[in-house]
């Protein structure tokens, strides 16, 4: 796995979008607002048909590049968007996800806000490239001040021509849980799906009369069984809809407890990259990562959160791994190189060969950006 740039370009951006058709999004027609209720078929929730369909290129690869941690305000650092572009420019990515925390406490009104969600979905959107975000448990730190929640915020990301976010499905707890298919180079049927969960903010300070620090927990929320039980469900109706299970990856916010398990025990699963803090998962095990080795199509799990750990590794058959931040307004590691890690993770997938994908970060020095 590099961690110098890769070269590779797509001889043309055009066929990494298709028209209307083909676009699958089972989680869309839930209680946020949005663009209309889905239509169902055999049970699957089809999507509002004006977005591009997510297809494989014409050389059978389909790029994905995770960017995490922005967060930041109105008054962005410019490197942060420079990184934006730039990474944008070397990897011509098919998709771009974005992990939570994009937005900080520094809004005072609704309009920062927005101004904040321009700053960094301007450099993705104008270069005509899907994308979804998650969100992270900072994304509300100025909602008192600012009136603007999840909800609010999600709905102004959908307004963007090329974002690919949905409302969740109704009676699922976060904001925004969806799942998105991306067909073969032939528009033939789906061979990679996209997973995006709201991870959640933080838990109570106590449950049940009982302090959640005072056990050495981590005041973090977690994916809790609804959102587990939807994936399950989910995954299930798309092999039943289709005939066989649709390989894909995983993004959200916060990590697993599976995280810092596979790192206590790197050497026995492959880790390679940094951990330069600790391993922050929510208060709660709720068996995600358990439901994902049942239904064995999800073939990684990557988060951010951590702003300092860029470790991935095989945890018995799904790649764990976070992408260390792309923003420079926030933390990054202590000493005289505090941005050396700021970045992005990028991943090639290949239709013929979806669980053999490569993954890969690329740095901020890695062109001269700093």
């Amino acid at each position: 796995m590099s961690s110098v740039p890769c070269s590779r370009r797509h001889s043309a951006p055009l066929p990494r979008i298709l028209l209307p058709l083909a676009l699958l999004f089972l989680a869309a027609c839930g209680d946020s607002g949005g663009n209309g209720p889905a239509r169902s078929l055999d049970g699957l929730k089809i999507g509002n048909l004006d977005h591009p369909t997510l297809r494989f290129d014409d050389d059978g690869t389909f790029t994905i590049v995770h960017f995490t941690d922005v967060q930041d305000d109105q008054e962005i650092d410019p490197r942060t968007v420079r990184l934006i572009e730039a990474v944008l420019d070397d990897q011509q990515p098919d998709l771009v996800v974005f992990t939570g925390d994009n937005v900080r406490s520094g809004p005072e009104t609704a309009d920062d806000v927005r101004k904040a969600i321009d700053n960094l979905a301007h450099p993705v959107d104008s270069r005509g490239i899907p994308w979804l975000i998650t969100f992270g448990n900072h994304d509300e730190d100025h909602t008192p001040k600012t009136g603007m929640d999840e909800g609010a915020m999600l709905e102004y990301y959908m307004s963007f021509s090329n974002n690919l976010n949905r409302p969740g499905p109704e009676g699922v707890n976060g904001t925004g849980n969806m799942q998105v298919l991306v067909y073969g180079s032939d528009g033939d049927g789906p061979r990679f799906n996209v997973w995006a969960l709201d991870s959640g903010r933080y838990s109570s300070d106590s449950i049940a009369g009982q302090s959640i620090e005072a056990d050495g927990l981590r005041s973090y929320d977690w994916i809790r069984p609804s959102q587990v039980s939807w994936y399950a469900r989910t995954s299930q109706e798309i092999e039943s809809r289709f005939g066989n299970k649709v390989h894909g990856l995983m993004f959200f916010h916060i990590p697993l407890p599976e995280f810092d398990l596979m790192w206590e025990n790197r050497e026995r699963h492959g880790v390679v990259g940094e951990k330069n803090e600790n391993v922050a998962p929510g208060s709660f095990n709720s068996g995600l990562f358990g439901a994902v080795m049942d239904r064995g199509d999800v073939l990684g799990i990557f988060a951010g959160h951590d702003h300092v750990n860029d470790f991935v590794g095989d945890y018995f058959g799904v790649t764990l791994g976070y992408s260390a931040n792309v923003g420079f307004g926030t933390y990054g590691l202590e000493g005289e190189e505090p941005d050396r890690l700021r970045g992005a993770r990028v991943f090639v997938v290949r239709e013929t060969e979806p669980e053999s994908f490569e993954t890969f970060m690329v740095y901020a020095r890695d062109y001269g950006i700093g």
